[in-house]
């Protein structure tokens, strides 16, 4: 059995524990200064001796946090492809411009949710051009340190993780601006002769996100079927296309209508003829949406476009991905089951879809009691005409056989 004792330290009028850890007839001992009181001394080596009697005992790295994040942990998300590119370099800005200042001297075993709680609260008070940050962006560096601290206990870097003890940040659900059936026939109009117009339209007709769109390649169009296979994203920074969708759930099949298969067959042929005209020149990246030379978009040159023209138009400003929640809305809004809607968006869960859009499913909520009492008035009425016509046909027979007597 491991053993124990709690002393005070008299230069600093503080209270100390110290534990046997060693294993294996090798002496190793846990210290732990800066306790106020000695029952709470006493309370935490009792912790200690617990974990290390059961065998449960795990040493804290004494790593710098900053260094486990950046060195360790992101590096092997990386190597063993559970984290992209892409994903990888935001999470290192976050850390390098939001955690670092405040935990640059912190190892991982001293980590607290005190220290924790001091990032989030500094977090809230800065502000980017001006303005603070959103709620989602506190609780994405909030994410970043969660899945890190998880990742250490799995490793057995440390016992337990120490912002298990704080409440994730809230993020107040946003207004989502969608457009009306007016409002998007006036910009796909706008741009019907644009070479980026087929972008738009399957946003809006499909509602496929915008790396889905730009690095749709043409064999993933079957005209025979009337359907589209999402199995591969333009990267938003259109370095590299890759393989799979934003979950394994997005990657799935969307049926399209005649109209869109006219608009692909017809921008096919366009993209077949910039191939010939280029010859050597030409890229081929078998992609629908390219420039005229077969290069890939940018995601930023239909983000521009698009803010081009809503300002021309003097539409409702909303962003590319909106034009994926205004194709939702207007399913739903015809009476396309959630289910339904959820697969051609590629969500997760049905419930995803629920939560979204739960402002528009209230409406719904009323026209199915509107519709579900007028089809059951409907049918009162016709039992109450079909009593009135039996009566009517049983005081017709009578004067028939009042007029045989």
């Amino acid at each position: 059995m491991a053993k124990g004792s709690v002393k005070l330290d008299e230069k600093t009028g503080l209270y100390y524990f110290v534990v046997d850890v060693g294993k294996d007839g090798v002496r190793k001992q846990k210290k732990k200064r800066g306790f106020k009181r000695q029952k709470d001394a006493y309370a935490a080596m009792t912790e200690v001796l617990n974990q290390v009697n059961k065998g449960e005992y795990v040493e804290p790295s004494k790593i710098k946090f900053i260094d486990y994040m950046l060195d360790i942990w992101i590096v092997e998300k990386e190597q063993n492809k559970h984290m992209s590119r892409l994903t990888a370099k935001s999470y290192r800005s976050g850390i390098v411009t939001h955690i670092l200042p405040c935990l640059k001297d912190k190892t991982l075993g001293e980590l607290t949710s005190t220290d924790i709680k001091g990032v989030m609260n500094c977090l809230k008070k800065k502000e980017k051009n001006g303005k603070p940050y959103a709620d989602s962006y506190i609780q994405r560096i909030f994410n970043i340190m969660v899945y890190s601290l998880n990742y250490a206990v799995k490793n057995d870097l440390i016992k337990e993780s120490p912002i298990k003890k704080l409440d994730r940040p809230k993020v107040i659900k946003r207004k989502l601006n969608v457009w009306d059936v007016d409002q998007i026939h006036r910009f796909l109009s706008s741009l019907e002769n644009h070479r980026h117009y087929i972008v738009y339209l399957l946003a809006i007709h499909t509602g496929m996100r915008k790396g889905e769109i730009l690095g749709l390649p043409w064999k993933n169009i079957d005209y025979r079927n009337k359907c589209i296979m999402v199995t591969q994203t333009l990267e938003s920074d259109a370095k590299r296309i890759k393989e799979g969708a934003k979950t394994a759930s997005s990657v799935r099949s969307i049926d399209i209508s005649d109209e869109v298969i006219k608009v692909l067959q017809k921008q096919h042929e366009k993209v077949y003829l910039e191939k010939e005209i280029a010859g050597e020149m030409y890229e081929d990246n078998d992609l629908v949406c390219c420039t005229d030379i077969g290069k890939r978009v940018f995601p930023n040159t239909i983000t521009r476009l698009m803010k081009k023209k809503i300002k021309e138009l003097e539409l409702p400003y909303i962003r590319f991905h909106d034009l994926r929640h205004t194709s939702a809305s207007l399913m739903l809004s015809i009476g396309i089951h959630p289910k339904v809607v959820s697969e051609r968006l590629g969500h997760h869960s049905v419930t995803i879809t629920l939560d979204t859009y739960s402002h528009l499913l209230k409406n719904m909520q009323s026209d199915a009691a509107v519709g579900l009492s007028n089809l059951l008035s409907k049918k009162e009425e016709a039992k109450l005409l079909e009593i009135e016509e039996e009566f009517c046909d049983q005081k017709r027979d009578q004067k028939v056989e009042n007029v045989a007597v």
